[in-house]
C-alpha cells in the first residue's frame, strides 16, 4: 500500500543563460544550485516526496538558432545533472527537469529532454520531446537511429518506483492524446507536464487548451500535474485521475499537490471506471494508415527553420485531404 504524499510544483526564480555575447555558464550554475535549495525546501517545509520543474527554466527560453541551444545543453549524466541528482539524494525525494539536451550520439543537435531523478540521486529516465513544432530535433525526426541509440521503450518512457509508476511529456505534448495514451498503456499513474506558458496555457489562445489537461487525466484515469515558468501568467495546476483540480497554491513557488496511488488504484478497478481497460484497438488498426506526418522527415540535417516545419506540416494536411476524396 502506497500513502498519500505530497507533489510540489516548483516555479524557480531563475535567471535566463542568454546573454549578447553569447551562453552565461556562471548564470547555470546559479540555476542548479538554487534547485538544490528549492528541492531541499519542498522536502523540509512541505514534506514533498516529488518536485516538478517548469519548462526551460534551467536555462530561460530565447528564439535563437541551433548553435546558441547547444552551448546552453547539458548532458545526462554530466556536472548539472549530478549537482540536480544529489540534491535529490540529500532531500530523499524524485525530482522532474526540464531542459535543452545534446548527446554525442546526434551531434549539432539538441533535444528538449525532461530527466526524472531519483532519491538515490540517479537517472531513472530521460524523455525526449516528441510532439509539438521547434527547430529541436524530436525523436521522430531521426526515428531509426533514435531507436538505434536509445531503443523503442525510450519513446515513450515510465519509471516505476514506490510512489508509484512516474511519467513526462513536455509543453503542449498533453494537446494529442496519443502520447498521454501511449504512457497510460505502460502502466502511467502521475503525468508531470513541465511547461513553459507566459501570457496563456496556450500561445495561440485556443480556448480548448484550457480543458486539455483535466480531459487528459480523466480519460486515462491518472494525475497529471503541470509545473509552469516563475515568469508565466498561468498558475501551476495538478489533476487527479478524475480529472478533477487538486492543485493548492501556498505561496509564490509552490503550489502542492496530494497524490493518493491507492485511490487510483482502487478506482481503476472498480467497474466500468478504466477506460484503458475497455479500449477495443482492433476497431482503430486501420486509423493510422492515414497519410500522416511521416518518421526521419529530418534524418539528415536537422529543420533549417520553421519554415521547413510548416512546409511539412502542409504537405501531410494535403494528403490527408486527398484521401478524404473532397
Amino acid at each position: 500500500m502506497i500513502a498519500p504524499y505530497t507533489a510540489a510544483l516548483c516555479r524557480p526564480a531563475t535567471q535566463t543563460v542568454f546573454g549578447e555575447d553569447g551562453v552565461h555558464p556562471g548564470a547555470l550554475a546559479a540555476n542548479v544550485a538554487l534547485y538544490g535549495n528549492l528541492i531541499a525546501r519542498a522536502a523540509g517545509e512541505h514534506g514533498a516526496r516529488l518536485v516538478v520543474f517548469p519548462q526551460f527554466s534551467l536555462t530561460h527560453y530565447a528564439p535563437l538558432g541551433t548553435d546558441v541551444w547547444l552551448d546552453a545543453a547539458i548532458t545526462f549524466p554530466g556536472p548539472q545533472a549530478d549537482a540536480i541528482g544529489a540534491a535529490c539524494r540529500k532531500a530523499g525525494v524524485y525530482a522532474v527537469v526540464q531542459t535543452a539536451e545534446k548527446h554525442p550520439a546526434f551531434p549539432g543537435r539538441y533535444f528538449l529532454s525532461s530527466a526524472i531523478f531519483t532519491p538515490e540521486g540517479e537517472l531513472g529516465l530521460v524523455y525526449r520531446k516528441t510532439y509539438a513544432m521547434s527547430l529541436r530535433t524530436s525523436p521522430g525526426d531521426v526515428l531509426d537511429r533514435f531507436i538505434d541509440v536509445f531503443g523503442a521503450d525510450a519513446l515513450f518512457p515510465v519509471l516505476h518506483t514506490p510512489i508509484g509508476t512516474l511519467a513526462t511529456l513536455i509543453g503542449a505534448e498533453v494537446h494529442w492524446p496519443e502520447p498521454v495514451r501511449a504512457l497510460a498503456l505502460k502502466g502511467a499513474e502521475v503525468i508531470c507536464n513541465p511547461v513553459a506558458a507566459v501570457q496563456s496555457i496556450d500561445y495561440l489562445n485556443r480556448a480548448g487548451a484550457e480543458i486539455v489537461r483535466p480531459v487528459r487525466a480523466f480519460e486515462n484515469a491518472a494525475y497529471l500535474v503541470m509545473a509552469n515558468y516563475a515568469d508565466g501568467a498561468v498558475e501551476s495546476a495538478a489533476y487527479d485521475f478524475q480529472g478533477a483540480g487538486i492543485g493548492r497554491k501556498v505561496d509564490q513557488t509552490f503550489t502542492l499537490a496530494t497524490i493518493d496511488i491507492a485511490a487510483l488504484r482502487a478506482s481503476r478497478a472498480g467497474p466500468t471506471a478504466d477506460f484503458l481497460a475497455q479500449i477495443q484497438p482492433d476497431l482503430h488498426r486501420g486509423m493510422y494508415d492515414a497519410p500522416l506526418w511521416p518518421a526521419n522527415s529530418f534524418a539528415d540535417a536537422a529543420p533549417s527553420g520553421f519554415d521547413a516545419l510548416i512546409q511539412q506540416e502542409s504537405a501531410v494536411r494535403m494528403r490527408l485531404e486527398a484521401s478524404w476524396g473532397r
